[in-house]
């Protein structure tokens, strides 16, 4: 019974100390790392938007950020996260870029976790740049389900998850789109 009572003290103190050690480097870490997160989709923000535009100004709308960037005082583009939980290897975050044209300037991927070589292709040109210049109002679906946007071959799943991710953007920019300007 003694050693019973002595093996669990001993286990609840190496439980206690793993557990502060942990508390203690994730409060050193944690500031780092968000630090380093923002400065990536301000990095992914700019690099979605048209070329020879001012550095893109962030923007909270409802919670949802957004990178807008004006030119001349007039609103000519913004940047926001579109997010979907349909991928193949789970979440797709992409960063899309649209413009005041009601067009979709770019789009790049922030998080994914395809299959390397096939769903990793969503960033690819021959998917990408279809895409680019299309407006906003569109389908945004494959054609498997009635739209007009080629898949990439053999990873339809991954296709889908990142026209969720356009379509999540144009809807929080078109929620958003009267008070970026």
């Amino acid at each position: 019974m003694k050693d019973t009572i002595k093996l669990i003290l001993v286990l609840t103190l190496i439980c206690a100390v793993s557990s502060a050690l942990l508390a203690a480097v994730y409060s050193k870490t944690k500031a780092p790392i968000e630090a380093a997160l923002e400065v990536r989709t301000a990095n992914a923000a700019r690099d979605v938007m048209p070329a020879g535009l001012p550095a893109p100004e962030k923007k909270v709308v409802e919670g949802v950020a957004f990178f807008v960037a004006k030119q001349e005082g007039r609103f000519a583009a913004a940047a926001v996260e579109g997010r979907s939980k349909n991928g193949y290897g789970g979440d797709v975050v992409l960063m899309v870029g649209l413009g005041a044209d009601g067009k979709l300037v770019n789009f790049k991927v922030v998080a994914a976790n395809e299959t390397p070589g096939l769903g990793t292709r969503m960033s690819s040109d021959a998917f990408r740049k279809p895409l680019l210049g299309k407006l906003l109002s569109g389908t945004w679906k494959v054609r498997k389900d009635g739209g007009d946007v080629d898949a990439i071959t053999a990873a339809t799943i991954s296709s889908r998850a990142a026209l969720d991710c356009i379509r999540d953007a144009i809807g929080k920019f078109n929620h958003a789109v009267a008070q970026l300007q």
